[in-house]
């Protein structure tokens, strides 16, 4: 049976089916030239919040969440079973990731005594706003003490950097009663500290006032400085007390001299 199909029918069906045809063709171009490709990507574990130095991980202190492999840190903790009961180190805030240079070594029991340095104390002082540069000082910063000391049968104060490079282990909050008041809040500051030192901050938070002075944590300069005394800061940087020292009396020799009956006696 043969189909009498009018030319201009036939013209028409070629057209639609070339037409058709280029579409796939684009369309299948443009697909490959804007497909995505998917970067690699793997778990990495976050803070859910501000982690202090001294707590053991569990799985309410942080959440699994999904990177690309290019911005994921070396050493990143990638499954729960190698953070479980791990001990902070430094402080972690929240949103960062776990690295293992943040955890203490397997097996490290919780608080600031498994963290402590080998040689190293935990000293616990009082601050207050001023003291504490107005609670800008968190865990893991590096502070300058310095003290004011009143000096004894003086109206001067003299003041001085007795520490240098000090790590802040914590900060927190204790209550204390003041005589017949109520309690009251006090801020408070844990030092990491050799021996010699936690001495040292003993004595002059006992004696006098200490400040701390925050300090950039990769500057390890120790500025050597003879301290200041409010008296020259009165009379200039320059001024400097004049100390009058009495010359001793020098004793006088004398020699007896005798000329013939006479007697006499002569200073040397």
């Amino acid at each position: 049976m043969k189909l009498n199909l009018p030319r201009g029918t036939i013209f028409l069906a070629a057209a639609v089916v070339a037409g058709l045809v280029a579409t796939f063709g684009i369309h299948r171009y443009v697909s490959m030239k804007t497909r995505v490709v998917k970067a690699p990507s793997r778990q990495v574990f976050i803070a859910n919040a501000d982690i202090s130095p001294g707590t053991a991980l569990s799985g309410a202190a942080v959440k699994a969440v999904t990177w690309p492999q290019a911005v994921i840190p070396p050493n990143c903790v990638s499954s729960m079973r190698e953070l479980e009961n791990r001990v902070v180190k430094v402080p972690i805030s929240q949103g960062n990731p776990v690295l293992f240079s943040m955890l203490a070594p397997v097996g490290t029991a919780a608080g600031l005594s498994g963290i402590l340095e080998d040689g190293k104390r935990a000293l616990t002082v009082k601050v207050d706003e001023v003291t504490g540069v107005a609670g800008f000082i968190h865990p893991g910063d590096h502070v300058d003490v310095l003290m004011d000391l009143p000096l004894k049968g003086q109206k001067d104060h003299f003041s001085k950097t007795i520490l240098h490079d000090i790590t802040i282990l914590t900060t927190g909050q204790i209550w204390e009663q003041k005589g017949d008041n109520k309690p009251m809040v006090v801020n408070t500051v844990t030092l990491e500290l050799t021996p010699e030192a936690a001495e040292v901050l003993n004595l002059a938070s006992n004696n006098g006032k200490i400040r701390l002075a925050l300090r950039n944590r990769n500057n390890k300069t120790v500025a050597q400085t003879s301290g200041v005394t409010t008296s020259i800061l009165i009379n200039g940087a320059n001024a400097k007390k004049e100390s009058k020292v009495a010359e001793p009396v020098r004793e006088a020799k004398r020699v007896e001299v005798i000329k013939g009956l006479d007697r006499s006696e002569a200073k040397l």
